[in-house]
């Protein structure tokens, strides 16, 4: 290359970095700047523990996340925390938006429903009995339901019962979903229970209000339009769906007797069920330690037409939760070593590349971190709820982030990079700064928004960062330190 063609590649580089906009977006699954503080909210009540591990969204907007507080190794209550559509508490809940229900010693809340009247309920289980707590919408006891707004139900011939999902029928009765543990064999077996509006047992479903199904351990339950039951979870290391009649009989035109199998991988653990609008079912959790997915016919068939063979077996990690966005796409929570993470699967199972790195965001909060619960709220931002281990305790935690592409906030970089070179860069740049950063990020995107790179907890006076398989052209370094965006600055790569 001569002298003179040096000369314009260097020009043509400062007139880029100089007058070239800040992108207008971010790439979609990016942290919502303007929820918490830097797109986080972490709450706690009690002195030891707390977690989250259900949350749902109000018709106002406002967000509920519930779950349990410890004080001790051995003693915990119901927990429950609303919060604004900014993350702020909302004071008009309980007590500074929070609320702590003690029901047995060992009492934990697994998943929340809200009325058609505003009422609350929150299912769970204590070391024994399953739980279930009813509260008016301002965060206090309903008294008409159960006994002062609490309902204990024992499955007689069965311990250990869990319940670990809730939902209301079209009819207003209440269905918990779960399993226990058969005395004598310790084995673990599906259940059901439906209650009436004030928390009395419906006699007119199962036996007493109650249905003891097949082996296994169910996590999760949905309540299809035609008001049969999908109660899903694993058995023998194998996923398993099993479908009832809204009467808590098993529905023959299901699998084989109302019941599906499905190996997945070698060891393997369904968690989350969703339906799509088309009635076909998926249900999401981990085999052979990576994400999974499986989708479902209405009729139990395994669907060919997605992933393979209707399977998807991701990346490392475990997946808690699943919802359904409205334009099909498949959105996973859960936890990938140590970390919150989320990914995004297209309709047809194929990761969603337009969603943080190839389909996936990994998010880091405190040491040690997991995600439970995943709701889209209706302007299309989804909300994680979860918790995270600081060493020391851990804290009901609550993410939002966007769905699609928003814009970056300006920022003076000037105060905080002092130098970044070489800037057009061939194989590596280093980027100084004027302060140390402490446990601070930074993402690199393409013109189009696009993640490419990302570097979690890095602390100092600098970091220097490596080409790897970029290709040349123009990118932004976006700057992140507790949550919040400091700096965006443009690089250059150049093969000449």
């Amino acid at each position: 290359m001569t002298n003179k063609m040096r000369t314009i590649l260097y020009i043509s580089a400062v007139f880029i970095l100089t007058y070239l906009p800040t992108p207008a977006f971010t790439q979609p699954g990016t942290l919502d700047n303007t929820f918490g503080i830097g797109g986080i909210v972490k709450t706690s009540q009690g002195n030891f523990g707390d977690k989250s591990n259900s949350m749902a969204i109000q018709s106002d907007g406002k967000i509920l996340y519930g779950g349990y507080t410890q004080s001790s190794f051995t003693n915990s209550d119901f927990a429950l925390v609303r919060c604004n559509d900014d993350g702020s508490l909302d004071t008009s809940f309980g007590i500074g938006g929070k609320v702590k229900t003690n029901i047995e010693n060992r009492s934990e809340g697994q998943s929340i429903a809200i009325q058609a009247n505003g009422k609350i309920l929150l299912g769970g289980y204590s070391h024994w009995f399953i739980n279930l707590v009813r509260y008016n919408s301002n965060g206090s006891l309903d008294t008409n339901f159960g006994t002062g707004g609490k309902v204990i139900t024992d499955i007689e011939g069965y311990y250990s019962e869990k319940c670990k999902s809730l939902a209301i029928k079209s009819n207003g009765k209440i269905l918990l979903g779960g399993y226990g543990q058969e005395n004598g064999n310790d084995k673990s077996y599906f259940i059901l229970a439906q209650y009436n509006d004030d928390g009395t047992l419906d006699s007119t479903f199962g036996i007493g209000g109650k249905v003891i199904g097949r082996a296994g351990k169910a996590n999760s339950m949905m309540i299809q339009s035609d008001g049969k039951i999908l109660l899903g979870g694993s058995y023998n290391f194998n996923f398993a769906l099993v479908r009832y009649h809204a009467n808590g009989t098993l529905d023959s035109t299901f699998g084989t007797g109302g019941e599906v199998i499905t190996a997945v991988g070698s060891s393997s653990e369904g968690n989350a069920l969703s339906i799509q609008s088309d009635g076909k079912i998926v249900l999401g959790g981990y085999a052979d330690a990576c994400f999974a997915l499986v989708r479902y016919n209405n009729d139990g068939t395994l669907d060919n037409t997605f992933g393979i063979g209707g399977k998807v077996i991701g990346s490392p990690g475990k997946a808690n939760t699943l919802t359904i966005q409205s334009d099909g796409k498949i959105l996973i929570g859960g936890a990938s070593n140590s970390t919150i993470a989320l990914v995004r699967y297209n309709v047809n199972g194929t990761l969603d590349s337009t969603f943080g790195v190839g389909g996936k965001v990994i998010t880091v909060v405190d040491s040690s971190s997991e995600g439970n619960s995943l709701r889209v709220q209706s302007d299309g931002k989804i909300v994680l709820a979860g918790y995270s281990y600081n060493g020391t305790k851990t804290d009901m935690t609550l993410l939002r982030y966007d769905a699609d592409a928003v814009g970056i906030e300006e920022t003076d970089s000037k105060k905080l990079v002092s130098r970044i070179y070489p800037n057009p860069f061939n194989s590596s740049v280093t980027v100084q700064f004027n302060t140390p950063l402490h446990n601070a990020a930074l993402i690199i995107y393409t013109v189009s928004g696009q993640i490419v790179e990302q570097i979690t907890n890095f602390s100092g006076h600098e970091i220097q960062l490596s080409r790897k398989n970029l290709k040349s052209g123009i990118y932004f370094l976006c700057l992140k330190e507790a949550y919040k965006i400091i700096a965006v600055e443009k690089l250059v790569i150049s093969d000449n």
